[in-house]
């Protein structure tokens, strides 16, 4: 398969959300209900029905998990050493900043360039990378704004708050509830199956239609300076050094390597905006990085593809 059919797809769909909510087909006040679809029902039916039955291993890849999560956390910490210098942001500023620059668009868009790009091999370790992703960086970026807005018990209370937030996650959920169906050998009626199956059909596309409909509400407030660093950070620092920890110090095999490093060249993260925005700190420079990744990373995942996945 050539790589432009699978990154054609995916923008399309994301591009036809965007485009049907800027000329009014689809309202604003639309949006949220359909989100809720996406996040609540048809990814974790998905991730349930992916985990329920793919092949796991005898022993958990612990080295592909440090591959990806050192240099996550190295262009977190990164970006905020950066902006504290550079910018003189305060600390919960320099934590949205941190998320945006190492926070991927695993779900959204992660998922349906990936495994179109390798298939159901890659399932395994995109979910390992998934599994963890939202409790290493919510919990990070929560306990850095908590502390920056409260020097009294601030970081034992964010993280508190972000364990039982991850909880109630339904993508944490689906991926744990599919494990324990998959380690028990749990039979799924063909009647659920099929239903199970239908649900699974509606979830990429709704997800990059929702990617797109979120992304017309975003714009280039200024701040570009902070706006460019974040971009580079996102697309260009963080997949260099999973490469580099994956391939070079680790020695991974070439599928996990590239599942990796095109999970880093992922576009930030919609949640990236939902922390900034609550928060009210750094917003324009991490919403301005959503859309300038999201439209960059068609050239950077293409190429990214065409390097790691060369049977695509």
């Amino acid at each position: 398969m050539h790589t432009l059919s699978i990154i054609f797809p995916v923008f399309a769909v994301a591009m036809l959300g965007y485009v049907l909510t800027w000329l009014g087909v689809l309202r604003t006040r639309d949006v949220p209900g359909l989100t809720r679809y996406v996040f609540y029902i048809a990814l974790p039916v998905m991730l349930f029905d992916s985990m329920s039955r793919v092949a796991l291993p005898e022993a958990v890849r612990w080295s592909f998990l440090l591959a990806y999560y050192v240099p996550t956390l190295l262009v977190f910490f990164l970006g905020m050493s950066i902006v504290r210098k550079a910018f003189r942001f305060k600390l919960t500023e320099q934590g949205m900043f941190g998320m945006g620059s190492a926070y991927s668009n695993t779900v959204l868009i992660g998922l349906p360039v990936i495994t179109t790009a390798w298939g159901d091999v890659a399932i395994l370790p995109l979910m390992m990378i998934i599994a963890v992703h939202s409790a290493v960086l919510f919990s990070l970026t929560t306990m850095l704004a908590e502390s920056g807005r409260s020097r009294d018990g601030g970081i034992v209370t964010a993280g508190f708050r972000t364990a039982l937030g991850m909880l109630r996650n339904p993508i944490v959920g689906g991926l744990v509830v599919g494990l324990l169906f998959n380690l028990f050998a749990i039979p799924i009626p063909a009647s659920v199956a099929t239903i199970t199956g239908w649900i699974r059909g509606s979830a990429m596309p709704a997800a990059l239609f929702v990617t797109g409909a979120s992304l017309q509400q975003y714009r280039l407030m200024g701040h570009l300076p902070e706006t460019g660093l974040m971009v580079v950070l996102k697309l260009v620092v963080h997949p260099a050094l999973v490469w580099f920890t994956a391939a070079v110090v680790l020695g991974l095999p070439p599928l996990w390597t590239g599942v990796a490093v095109v999970t880093a060249a992922l576009p930030t993260g919609i949640n990236a905006s939902v922390f900034a925005t609550r928060y009210r700190a750094a917003v324009a420079p991490v919403t301005g990085s959503i859309l300038v990744s999201t439209l960059l990373s068609i050239v950077t995942l293409t190429v990214l593809l065409v390097v790691f996945a060369p049977g695509a």
